[in-house]
């Protein structure tokens, strides 16, 4: 955008969309808000904002899952520039963020053990957070905690404040948003071995991701909400299987795995032990393919304000119904999310 130039109405929209807590059902005064962010909006980009929008993710692999398809969701509507990137340490939770950057803090060669993965290409390996905060500015920088204490509220204190912090001090132009993870299949091992139903950890970490967001201010994206809401459509209503995995055999049993087109996770899957032994894999709480799109198309909406259902990329073997119906979920999800907001903020 050139610097004497207007910015595009739908920039506009798409850089103002985070920032409103309200539907378009709003009062006049809201309305009025929105006037005047546009105008603040209109003299920064005059002074050279080329109105691209930088995102960096601070988590692990459900930032990575949800991000996945990022990439290429946004480069299928062409009013959108983003750079989408990611801070991906496997199974890192707060604390451990925290941690590496005190480490780092204290001796500049310590805490350099994350991957920064930027457009859906890995960059650089072995990198602290503070470079990678450090690289340009961002206009949004979320956090969230790891999926295995999610749901226990006590385990984001104090190291969701200190994570804040510390991402203020280095990248004090960023708005800091909450990415809500997902509860674990009713296939997952974890269900058995914790005895935590999927939709009593739903409840759990959606109240423990709300508590904090409330308390420091900050904005929610909702995937998990997503995924509990796909459960109510007869697309996604994924059963437990009455399969003994254990007992299948490779390769007899190759293509007999159970039927997991209605899931939004990696549930079972082929792999090899230490003695090249195939068996079934169980795991059930990362996203498979379905739940990474429907993650990118809600952080889609989210950031840029596109419609979910006007969205044109599809990742390779989706039906169309499962495209369909996971653009309906994506919109009603933010939808309803951003209605919710605006009633909780009405005076």
């Amino acid at each position: 955008m050139s610097s004497n130039a207007s910015p595009d109405c739908s920039i506009l929209f798409r850089l103002l969309r985070p920032f409103v807590k309200v539907s378009f059902r709003s009062s006049s005064a809201a309305v009025a808000s929105v006037l005047l962010l546009a105008v603040l909006v209109s003299s920064v980009s005059a002074e050279g904002d080329d109105g691209k929008i930088r995102i960096l993710g601070v988590g692990n692999s459900f930032t990575r899952n949800a991000m996945r398809f990022l990439p290429q969701i946004v480069a299928s509507e062409p009013s959108v520039e983003a750079d989408v990137a990611y801070a991906y340490i496997g199974g890192c939770p707060l604390d451990k963020h925290v941690k590496l950057a005190e480490a780092h803090e204290a001796n500049p060669e310590d805490g350099k053990k994350y991957s920064y993965n930027m457009n859906g290409k890995t960059i650089q390996k072995n990198v602290s957070l503070k470079e990678m905060l450090q690289d340009g500015i961002w206009d949004y920088v979320t956090i969230q905690q790891v999926s295995t204490k999610s749901y226990k509220i006590e385990t984001y204190y104090p190291y969701a404040e200190k994570l804040i912090d510390y991402i203020h001090q280095y990248a004090p132009d960023a708005e800091i948003v909450i990415h809500e993870t997902w509860p674990h299949s009713i296939d997952s091992y974890r269900y058995t071995d914790w005895g935590l139903d999927p939709k009593e950890m739903y409840e759990k970490l959606h109240a423990a991701y709300t508590q904090v967001a409330e308390e420091y201010g900050l904005k929610l994206i909702p995937v998990g909400t997503a995924f509990q809401n796909a459960k109510e459509s007869p697309v996604w209503d994924y059963e437990a299987t009455d399969i003994d995995v254990k007992t299948l055999v490779y390769p007899e049993d190759k293509d007999n795995l159970p039927d997991q087109s209605k899931s939004l996770h990696n549930v079972f899957f082929w792999r090899k032990n230490k003695e090249g032994e195939w068996y079934v894999g169980n795991d059930g709480f990362h996203a498979n393919q379905n739940g990474e799109y429907l993650g990118g198309l809600i952080w889609n909406e989210f950031f840029f304000g596109i419609d979910p259902t006007t969205v044109t990329f599809a990742p390779k073997g989706m039906t169309e119904e499962q495209k369909t119906s996971l653009q309906e979920i994506a919109k009603e999800t933010v939808s309803e999310f951003v209605t919710v907001s605006a009633e909780v903020a009405a005076p």
